[in-house]
């Protein structure tokens, strides 16, 4: 009886290392395509620039290193990047909070979301870029208005998320709830709150590269400091390389958060049908 046994155990143990095996070999071929058509990429760029192409336009990737290079240097880099990434994390903390604590009591009180909805609505509707010169104007150009731009981004779809998570549990089970004497704290704890987090993390997923894009739209806008600043600074010197260099740190610092975010993406396996909207990044 044994012998049998053993023997599907060896077959399913050298099924499960081929298996293993077969998706290790995908990703080495998937990261090795990649980095080719990178690699490939740059060198096109850089024997094309100059030569096809004038590089006042379009610079090359020596020119662009060479600048990422006088930065770390310097120290601007450090500098610059450090403030925008301070003001996109404190924006996205302060609009997260504050969406989820005004979502709450809305939700529980559907009177109240009803009357206060076509205002939240109308705010949604004003594109967030907008909002920049005013915050500016009110709070100067310092670390607030960039934060202020940043929560802006990420409130009202934490907001809306987290109303609809709240809402889509049906009324008759907090009905029976309450009547085997569930008290509104045991409700929020063993209901509400369950069903809604799929639908906050799901927000919240979504909304820090949001963060990232308020804070460096407040630094185009009008700034002394910042990855943002510094851009701007490049494009009025007319320093092609300055700008992409710019441009290439703050994709590497979103692609960085997308990373920092996959714990999020792994606690939403089990909820695949939670949906949010796709419109922070063209705010």
């Amino acid at each position: 009886m044994n012998e049998p046994t053993s023997a599907g155990t060896a077959v399913l143990e050298a099924t499960r290392r081929a298996h293993r095996a077969a998706r290790t070999a995908e990703r080495r071929f998937l990261l090795a395509t990649r980095a080719g058509i990178v690699i490939v990429a740059l060198v096109a760029w850089e024997l094309a620039s100059g030569t096809l192409i004038r590089s006042f336009y379009v610079s090359s990737p020596s020119a662009v290193a060479e600048t990422l290079a006088e930065w770390v240097t310097s120290g601007e880099l450090v500098y610059h990047g450090a403030f925008t990434v301070t003001a996109a994390f404190l924006g996205y903390v302060f609009g997260a909070v504050a969406a989820v604590l005004v979502a709450w009591p809305l939700a529980m009180l559907r009177t109240a979301y009803r009357i206060t909805e076509p205002y939240f609505l109308v705010a949604y509707s004003i594109p967030a870029v907008a909002m920049g010169p005013v915050f500016i104007l009110w709070f100067g150009i310092g670390l607030t208005p960039k934060v202020l731009i940043a929560a802006y981004f990420v409130f009202f779809i934490v907001f809306i998320n987290t109303v609809a998570g709240f809402q889509q549990v049906p009324t008759g089970l907090l009905d029976v709830t309450r009547v085997m004497g569930a008290s509104r704290r045991d409700q929020l704890r063993t209901i509400l709150l369950p069903s809604a987090l799929p639908f906050v993390l799901a927000a919240l997923r979504i909304t820090l590269p949001a963060a990232m894009i308020g804070a460096v739209t407040g630094e185009f806008i009008s700034s002394n400091r910042g990855l943002g600043y510094l851009t701007r600074a490049a494009a009025a010197s007319y320093s092609t390389a300055g700008v992409l260099a710019g441009v290439l740190c703050l994709s590497v610092i979103v692609l960085v958060m997308n990373l920092l975010l996959r714990p999020l993406r792994h606690a939403l396996r089990w909820q695949p049908d939670v949906d949010v909207p796709q419109a922070a990044d063209g705010r």
